[in-house]
């Protein structure tokens, strides 16, 4: 039997190539939507796709399973309860698939999504037993999938069910079953997700917390309580996903001259600088949002901007061209018109405005504590201030910070912070928008506070849970 696993860090998603030794014959499951990495793992290993396997309907980015059918003529296996609008094979609870001499067995088992389905897989070459099942967004690696995505009124309805479907079904396996997750650490599908990236049923039957809530109402409690945010994207993709999303691989590089970036900036476009809140602070184009490359750019775009605007890109490099456009191509955000040629330095040869914001240390915002008139934002999420935060501080999470400027004065001399000046980066830029003018963001944020041994207190009151963005 071969296995390989692709996993994509900032949105926690992992997917699957499973194959038979004797017939060549492969599945993917739940694969993302620049689909060629599956392509071509499977002509490297000799491997003919024969079928699709999608757990569930998926809210964290557009799926790739439609786009694999349609290229390749592969059988596209999905929970008969999903209600995709497209050609598909539906499947039910025992339903049975085979690839040569591997045995794919379909359990329903509805609780992260309501029309889950998890796939339980025997290799008939040894034993009839299985040996691993693709648990998707039901089990997870020291968490399980959080069933309130779809809003809490049916989250509290999934939430008994996913109890059901794990300690009525997935753990009924052997302890030696490995589990092999569709979400893992980076996902916004489950909490405390631990970054190894599988387990097996007896380390989880032992050592998961959520699985020691063994009453049920106990468990229901605990698993719909202190979730993270919703990221605001998460709305279309399961719509996105019922219709059937096309493939999707990276444009060629578009280099827009700063006429061009004028031009559409002036027709409603917006900025994303993917470069470090450092490099945004020496100078940057007015008004742009300062989302750094790295794992999780998709994630804040999508929380904080809107899929159907057009967007022009600042890059560090212009070889991240391709690395932008596709992480937002996998969550659906496809109005990229180009990045500005020749950056920042281009667009300030051209006289034209230049923004700043400064960029300070720990010991900087320490001593300017001594201002009575500076508001001190920490943009971290609820959980985080539990730790400490800085006398003083107001506690406003990114994701809510844009609708709750009125709680902040622009005329106030202002400084940013979160756990290591990424997020603050992104916020100052939000702030700078909006004629923060006296503006700080804080580098190394309460990692380096902290390291630094300077004053922390506990948050004033406990804060509002974070909404939807």
């Amino acid at each position: 039997m071969y296995v390989q696993q692709f996993f994509v860090a900032g949105l926690g998603h992992a997917s699957y190539l499973i194959g038979s030794d004797s017939t060549q014959e492969a599945a993917v499951v739940d694969p993302r939507r620049d689909v060629d990495v599956y392509l071509e793992a499977a002509a490297q290993a000799g491997l003919r796709i024969r079928y699709v396997l999608e757990t569930h309907v998926h809210n964290d980015f557009l799926s790739g399973a439609k786009a694999i059918a349609t290229r390749l003529g592969a059988e596209h296996i999905a929970s008969a309860e999903a209600g995709l609008t497209f050609p598909h094979h539906p499947v039910r609870d025992g339903d049975a698939l085979t690839l040569g001499e591997l045995k794919i067995t379909v359990l329903f088992t509805p609780g992260h999504t309501p029309e889950h389905v998890s796939y339980v897989v025997s290799d008939t070459s040894r034993a009839d037993d299985p040996v691993l099942i693709f648990t998707g967004g039901d089990l997870l690696v020291g968490s399980v999938g959080r069933p309130d995505l779809l809003g809490r009124e049916l989250g509290e309805k999934l939430a008994p069910q996913l109890y059901d479907s794990l300690f009525g079904k997935i753990l009924k396996l052997e302890d030696y079953v490995e589990v092999m997750p569709t979400h893992g650490a980076g996902s916004l599908c489950g909490r405390a997700i631990s970054s190894k990236r599988t387990t097996t049923i007896g380390f989880e039957r032992r050592f998961n917390v959520f699985l020691q809530k063994t009453d049920r109402q106990q468990f229901v409690d605990f698993v719909l309580d202190g979730n993270p945010y919703v990221p605001a994207y998460y709305k279309q993709m399961r719509p996105g996903n019922l219709a059937g999303a096309d493939g999707f691989s990276a444009p060629g590089p578009r280099p827009l001259s700063v006429g061009e970036v004028q031009h559409a900036l002036g027709h409603g476009a917006l900025v994303v600088d993917t470069r470090s809140p450092a490099a945004v602070g020496g100078g940057h184009i007015p008004a742009s949002y300062n989302i750094g490359l790295g794992a999780m750019l998709a994630t804040w775009v999508g929380s904080l901007l809107p899929s159907d605007v057009p967007v022009v890109l600042v890059l560090e490099r212009e070889e991240d061209w391709e690395e932008v456009v596709t992480a937002l191509g996998r969550i659906g955000y496809e109005q990229v018109m180009g990045y500005l040629a020749g950056g920042v330095d281009a667009w300030e040869q051209a006289g034209l405005p230049i923004g700043k914001i400064e960029q300070i240390d720990v010991c900087e915002l320490d001593r300017r504590r001594e201002v009575p008139a500076l508001q001190i934002v920490d943009v971290r999420m609820p959980g985080e201030w539990d730790a400490g935060i800085i006398p003083g501080a107001r506690t406003i999470s990114l994701v809510d910070l844009p609708t709750r400027l009125r709680e902040l004065d622009p005329d106030q001399p202002t400084a940013v912070v979160c756990s290591s000046g990424y997020r603050s980066g992104i916020a100052s830029a939000i702030l700078a928008r909006h004629d923060f003018s006296d503006l700080a963001n804080v580098l190394g944020g309460m990692t380096a506070w902290q390291a630094a041994d300077l004053a922390t207190v506990p948050p004033v009151a406990a804060p509002a849970p974070a909404t939807a963005g």
